[in-house]
């Protein structure tokens, strides 16, 4: 693995604040569940992931949700949407550095479509178990949501929110590796170099 250089700390340290500021961008993508919102603090993960591989994803992923939940004190003091928000990051990155790491220049559309696809599938379905035998069951008996039936719920709403916003994020992820990459190549910060240059 390759050394955390200062200069990687210090761009780190600013992409978790940038995380910090989109994470109270918040839109809802539900018309029948407007308390599940999405914002765009990942972007700001998947250019640290860019930038240090899991370690950077993990990093600001973490700095960001230990300081929203400093601010917001959690749900009932506990941290359970700030987990949920560092799990659902991991899901949908790290496919993508493995993808990366394992596919030279030649293949990139191909990486494209396969980067987009294991996003898609890797947020609805963790963040569908992660539901059901973590969030749901804390949210229903601690804080008295009415909830019977989980896996109903699940197909009716979590399911549809995460395949929306992971559309999103797949759209997104192309652009911002396609405008990200060449920039932090440039400022030797791009974690891939052997992606970038493969041997021939």
């Amino acid at each position: 693995m390759k050394k955390l250089t200062v200069r990687n700390m210090v761009l780190l340290a600013i992409l978790a604040a940038w995380a910090i500021v989109l994470r109270m961008i918040e839109i809802p993508l539900l018309p029948s569940a407007t308390f599940l919102k999405m914002d765009f603090s990942d972007f700001a993960v998947l250019i640290a992931t860019l930038v240090h591989g899991p370690l950077g994803l993990f990093v600001v992923a973490c700095l960001r949700d230990l300081v929203w939940y400093m601010v917001t004190g959690g749900d009932l003091g506990l941290p359970i949407g700030e987990f949920m928000s560092i799990t659902a990051s991991l899901a949908m990155f790290l496919p993508t550095y493995f993808i990366l790491k394992g596919y030279d220049r030649r293949s990139e559309n191909l990486s494209r479509v396969y980067m987009s696809a294991t996003l898609i599938i890797a947020l609805v379905s963790v963040m569908s178990v992660i539901n059901y035998y973590v969030a749901l069951p804390f949210y229903t008996k601690i804080m008295g949501l009415p909830i019977e039936n989980f896996g109903e719920y699940i197909w009716a709403i979590i399911i549809p929110f995460n395949l929306i916003k992971g559309v999103i994020y797949a759209l997104g992820q192309v652009l911002v590796i396609r405008i990200m990459k060449p920039i932090l190549e440039k400022k030797q910060v791009y974690f891939l170099t052997k992606w970038v240059h493969p041997s021939k």
